[in-house]
C-alpha cells in the first residue's frame, strides 16, 4: 500500500514539475539545427572516444566503452546543465546524442577493422632488411571488393 502511495506522489511532483505545468511548454521539435548538432557533435566525440580507447587498449570491447562513454556522458551532461540554468531538460536531445554515439562508434569500428585488416600484410611487405629496419614499399595491391578510395586511403595511411 505505501508502495502505490509514493507512486502516486512521485506522479504528482513530476507532472506539477514539468514544464507543461509551469506555463507554455518550450518549442523541442524533433528535427531542428539543435538536433541535427547534437548528432554531429556526439557523432564526432564517439569517434574521438574510440581512437582513445585504442591508444589505451587493444581490446575493441575498451574501444566502445570509451567512445560511447565519452559521448553520451558530454550529452546528458550538456542536458543536466541546461537544467540547472532552468531550460528545458531534452529527452529528445539525448535520443539524439545516441543516434549520433551510435553512427560514430559504427563508422570508428569500421574504419579501425579495415585498418587492422590490412596492417599484418602491410608490416610484411614493408619489412625487410638484414637488420630488420623498414624499407620502401608500395602499396599492396586492391584486393577484391575494396574500392580504389580505400586502397589509397590505407596506403597513405601507412
Amino acid at each position: 500500500m505505501r508502495i502505490r502511495a509514493r507512486g502516486r506522489l512521485a506522479l504528482l511532483v513530476l507532472l506539477l514539475s514539468s514544464p507543461a505545468a509551469l506555463g507554455a511548454p518550450p518549442r523541442d521539435d524533433w528535427f531542428s539545427a539543435d538536433k541535427r548538432n547534437h548528432f554531429l557533435i556526439s557523432m564526432g566525440l564517439a569517434g574521438v572516444g574510440y581512437g582513445a580507447g585504442a591508444a589505451l587498449s587493444e581490446e575493441r570491447p575498451v574501444r566502445w566503452l570509451t567512445g560511447a562513454g565519452l559521448s553520451l556522458g558530454v550529452g546528458l551532461g550538456k542536458e543536466l546543465h541546461d537544467r540547472s540554468q532552468g531550460r528545458l531538460f531534452s529527452v529528445k536531445d539525448l535520443a539524439w546524442d545516441a543516434a549520433g554515439a551510435a553512427v560514430g562508434l559504427g563508422l570508428a569500428w569500421l574504419i579501425d577493422s579495415l585498418l587492422s585488416e590490412r596492417a599484418p600484410r602491410a608490416v610484411q611487405q614493408r619489412r625487410g632488411g638484414a637488420d630488420g629496419g623498414w624499407k620502401p614499399g608500395p602499396c599492396p595491391p586492391r584486393t577484391q571488393g575494396t574500392s580504389e578510395a580505400v586502397t589509397l586511403l590505407l596506403c597513405v595511411a601507412r
